[in-house]
């Protein structure tokens, strides 16, 4: 279990009107929430599984590829997981080329991580098959709900991991 955060986070304003504060409204975005990542699971899933991966290898590829050089630490402190169990998984990932690991030329204590070409390739199917289902999901809201959306998980997240998220793209994006 993670802690709470000390500190609220600090993102847009609430729009005018009040959200709901009660059980029930917390309960369907719970479960809203919940369901929805078993299906973005599932589709990483099924790519996943001609390799014989699972989900901590997709976490570590996913990371490594959008922040090539990421260290153990970052990983650790993003993934909440052991070092034995990241140890495993990076393990795994090297043994398959996917991910490698590279000493830091300034500081030979720091290893940073980085996907291969295979490794590039594999997070790019596993997005595209996510990427399809959001897609699909944009095509049927407006705009407005979608910026909404993502304000609310921006607002679930611990304020130290915002600096692994993408800016919001532009109107013109």
């Amino acid at each position: 279990m993670t802690k709470a955060r000390a500190s609220q986070p600090t993102l847009s304003p609430a729009p005018d009107e009040a959200p709901p504060q009660d059980e029930a409204s917390w309960r369907r975005g719970l479960e809203l929430v919940f369901f929805s990542h078993m299906e973005m699971a599932a589709a990483g899933d099924a790519v996943l599984a001609d390799l014989g991966l699972g989900r901590p290898h997709h976490r570590v590829l996913y990371l490594s590829a959008r922040h090539p050089g990421i260290t153990v630490n970052d990983i650790l402190g993003i993934l909440r997981i052991t070092n034995q169990a990241l140890g495993r998984t990076l393990k795994e990932l090297m043994a398959q080329d996917l991910i490698v690991q590279r000493l830091d030329p300034h500081d030979r204590r720091r290893r940073g991580h980085y996907v291969t070409p295979k490794g590039a390739r594999l997070d790019a199917r596993v997005a595209e098959a996510q990427f399809r289902m959001i897609a699909a999901a944009y095509d049927r809201v407006p705009r407005s709900d979608i910026e909404g959306f993502w304000r609310t998980l921006e607002a679930m997240m611990r304020d130290e991991d915002r600096r692994w998220v993408s800016a919001a793209p532009t109107q013109s994006s």
